[in-house]
């Protein structure tokens, strides 16, 4: 993260744009259940509908298809019509994001696997007195 963003987070009071901007790329990349993981899937690099509903076996091709086609609306995921003599179509993150996604998943998952790893700590304010 860079100075401004550290900055910002350090201050009193959060700038509101700030919160709006993490807001907003949380409800984003984070709407609901099958999101994570196909945001995983394509930091390899394109995938297929079908390569998709291999790597994750749960999601139906339908919802495989309308998370790429919001993601895609988001401008997150590039859609590619390959098409010659077969039907051949690719999705993949955009180029410009690409980078960043990855890095913060990659994040996510090193700070779960942190705290799955860790005991948690006890607070103060949750002990009893008695």
């Amino acid at each position: 993260m860079g100075k401004k963003t550290s900055a910002l987070r350090g201050t009193a009071k959060v700038d509101a744009v700030y919160i709006h901007n993490a807001k907003t790329a949380a409800a984003t990349l984070f709407q609901n259940k099958w999101r994570i993981e196909i945001l995983c899937a394509m930091c390899s690099g394109p995938t297929r509908l079908g390569q998709l509903s291999r790597k994750i076996p749960g999601a139906s091709k339908k919802v495989l298809t309308q998370n790429l086609r919001q993601l895609e609306a988001s401008g997150i995921v590039v859609r590619r019509d390959m098409s010659d003599l077969v039907l051949h179509i690719e999705y993949d993150l955009d180029r410009d994001i690409k980078a960043g996604v990855c890095a913060l998943l990659d994040y996510l998952a090193e700070w779960g696997r942190h705290r799955l790893n860790s005991p948690a700590p006890i607070r103060e304010n949750n002990r009893s007195s008695t």
